[in-house]
């Protein structure tokens, strides 16, 4: 996927029609090797406008904070746009104005993305509407569509440029240290993983888990086998202790969950001391309980209204045309029927006379057939003289052959719609990220002094979390040892099981199965070791070029469990990463993107704003050289006047393929868009 044009109408510094050409041919960033697309500017120029416009066409208010607190969205929202349209273009008069972004997708569509916004006579925004339109390969005539629905819109964008990627290739250069700092934490693993795709079978797996054990059940349910009955007695010996051993491993999970409940319930005590609002707390506390039983009972209603109405949902068109068929055939039955009772009422005249007339002697005889045909034909003639018309009647071939109740069971099957389905589905994603939201806003609660009593109790229930967790990790291990036997009696019962019924089909479904699922976990074995060493690889290798000092570090390893890397010195001792200078640790976290990056599949533009600020001449040089000039097919760099120097500017000339001047008139308050970047700068200098 590229940028191809963004376009600003009046947008905040942006004065008139400012357009931006993002877009580089495949053969300059093959042949030339030059994907930089560079825009400059001083500071409050509009770099970081321009960046954040970006994030907002394609993300809405998802790109604009890290928050999922509606009311910290909202400020932010109101903070972003609070000054949205041009202040020269409104002392004109002019009450609208707008953002939009050309893209090309890997499948070859043209998305025009658009955002507009309309203001008050005291520029305050009183409506902002957002559409797409989408132009097909070999198209001139794009689809447009006025976006009413932000899930929908997200779903789509998502297809395209997935949220959990934007980390990693939309970030402004002096803050890419916090993914480092952030490593750690369960929303940053999350975008690890997805973004490598570590762990993305691990669902299919376990729901194959349990179709492979209703299998076995049926196979066991037709064998006869003395062999097989011992074999599945040792199975089932085996699962009984699997069982015992998974009660105690449970056992000791639950109260590692009461301690750790515990121990949250000592967090959420120092936590209300961290509050400055008791009240505020309260109320958080007490709509977060709210929010989760409404969403338990809405997932409830959802799983009973699968159970029960699945059927009808899923058919539900088809048993309408059944429906509107069945009556089309008895509709075409009871005019037959009508037809044929008035007809023979009609024709009782006829059929005294032509009785009468067939009795008389004649001479020669008739035989049987021309007083059939001669009966037939004078029906006709009889009804033709008598001014009776029959009603022509369809000529339908009917297709169900039914019986009373078979066709009055038909007749009354229920149709539901899945409207019901789909807004409690909404429902839950509503509950959830409000939930989220609710958690998010408990997680950052303002810090206070002394938290020491409840910090001591912590440390002791953590403790006590840490002995629970080494029991049950015993007996998580003597599981993994049944689950081997277990998997070894399977194979020999499937492979010893009576043939008979449909022994057969169950039992080829099951070794089909069991190829499968052997196959998915080698398959995610050998994927994360794959991943795995392509991250650690390349850190190791980009961090190397980037660093000044080549024997900074001993050995460098990314670790699945936390999903973080580790920097060792060379007498293998641990570096704190957190002790390293702000430019070492942009070096760092620029490798670390590099390595995930190399690691995915996602082939995304990258955008960033000044990302050489707090290097010195030596890092700058190398990271334009080693890393943006291979990051990505197209990179979007937002650079200042204070990293600009004779070097830089001779290694960018010869890496972008483009270069604008954010042109800022102090004079008019307002930013153009003008061609050649460096050009300026030597005039000014």
């Amino acid at each position: 996927m590229i940028f191809k044009k963004l376009t600003f109408k009046n947008y905040k510094t942006y004065y008139g029609v400012q357009e931006v050409d993002l877009h580089i041919p495949e053969n300059v960033t093959q042949d030339e090797k030059r994907n930089i697309i560079l825009l400059g500017g001083l500071n409050g120029a509009g770099k970081t406008t321009f960046l954040k416009a970006i994030l907002y066409i394609l993300f809405g208010k998802r790109g604009i904070t890290n928050s999922t607190s509606k009311t910290v969205i909202e400020a932010e929202y109101k903070k972003l746009f609070s000054n949205v349209i041009n202040n020269t273009y409104f002392e004109e008069g002019g009450r609208d104005c707008s953002a939009s972004l050309v893209l090309e997708t890997d499948a070859g569509e043209e998305w025009t993305l658009s955002v507009k916004w309309h203001v008050d006579s005291f520029k305050i925004i009183s409506q902002e509407e957002r559409e797409i339109a989408i132009k097909k390969p070999g198209s001139n005539i794009p689809k447009k569509m006025m976006i009413q629905q932000m899930d929908s819109y997200n779903r789509l964008i998502d297809s395209v440029i997935p949220f959990h990627a934007v980390p990693f290739v939309i970030f402004d250069g002096e803050e890419i240290r916090t993914l480092v700092e952030k490593q750690n934490t369960e929303e940053m693993k999350d975008a690890i993983k997805k973004i490598s795709g570590i762990q993305s079978n691990d669902q299919l797996i376990e729901d194959l888990y349990q179709l492979k054990t209703k299998l076995q059940k049926d196979i066991a349910k037709i064998s006869n086998s003395v062999k097989v009955d011992k074999l599945q007695s040792e199975l089932d010996n085996v699962n009984a202790e699997l069982s015992s051993t998974r009660e105690k491993s449970a056992k000791y999970a639950k109260l590692i969950e009461e301690e750790t409940t515990q121990r949250d319930a000592l967090q959420e005590a120092r936590k209300e001391k961290l509050l400055h609002n008791s009240k505020s707390r309260e109320t958080i506390s007490v709509k977060l309980g709210s929010i989760k039983a409404n969403l338990a009972a809405a997932e409830k209603e959802l799983e009973q209204h699968f159970q029960n109405d699945m059927f009808s949902i899923i058919l539900a068109k088809n048993i309408t045309k059944l429906k509107s068929r069945l009556q089309v055939e008895k509709n075409v039955r009871e005019k037959k029927l009508l037809q044929q009772t008035q007809l023979e009422t009609k024709l009782q005249p006829y059929e005294k006379f032509i009785m009468q007339l067939l009795e008389t002697a004649i001479n020669p005889p008739l035989t049987l057939e021309q007083k059939t045909q001669l009966k037939e034909n004078g029906e006709s003639v009889w009804l033709k003289l008598n001014n009776q018309k029959q009603v022509e009647i369809p000529n339908l071939l009917e297709l169900h052959d039914l019986n009373k109740n078979d066709l009055n069971y038909l007749s009354s099957l229920p149709i539901t719609n899945a409207s019901k389905v789909t807004n409690l589905i909404n429902t839950i994603d509503r509950l959830k990220s409000e939930q989220e939201e609710i958690l998010l806003q408990l997680q950052n609660a303002p810090e206070a002094a002394d938290t020491s009593i409840e910090e001591e109790q912590i440390r002791k229930k953590t403790e006590q979390i840490a002995k629970y967790q080494m029991f049950k990790q015993s007996f998580d291990k003597k599981i993994r040892t049944y689950l081997e036997e277990k998997r070894s009696l399977e194979t020999q019962l499937s492979k010893n099981v009576a043939v008979g019924g449909n022994a057969d089909q169950l039992y080829a479904e099951m070794q089909y199965l069991d190829r499968t699922i052997k196959a998915l976990i080698k398959y995610e074995e050998e994927y994360t070791a794959l991943k795995t060493s392509i991250i650690k690889t390349e850190f190791e290798s980009m961090l190397k070029k980037l660093f000044r000092k080549q024997d900074e570090f001993g050995k460098i390893e990314f670790d699945t469990e936390t999903y973080s890397i580790r920097l060792y010195n060379d007498k293998m001792r641990e570096i704190s990463l957190h002790d390293r200078s702000a430019g070492e640790m942009q070096m760092i976290s620029s490798a670390f993107i590099w390595a995930l990056t190399r690691a995915s599949n996602l082939k995304l533009p990258v955008v960033i704003d000044t990302p050489l600020g707090r290097l010195d001449s030596y890092h700058r040089s190398h990271l334009i050289e080693h890393y943006y000039r291979h990051l990505g097919h197209q990179v979007i760099i937002l650079s200042t006047d204070t990293e600009i120097t004779r070097d830089y500017i001779e290694l960018m000339e010869k890496s972008s393929y483009k270069q604008y001047m954010l042109d800022y008139n102090e004079e008019k308050k307002y930013t153009i868009i003008r061609d050649g970047y460096f050009k300026f700068i030597k005039e000014n200098r």
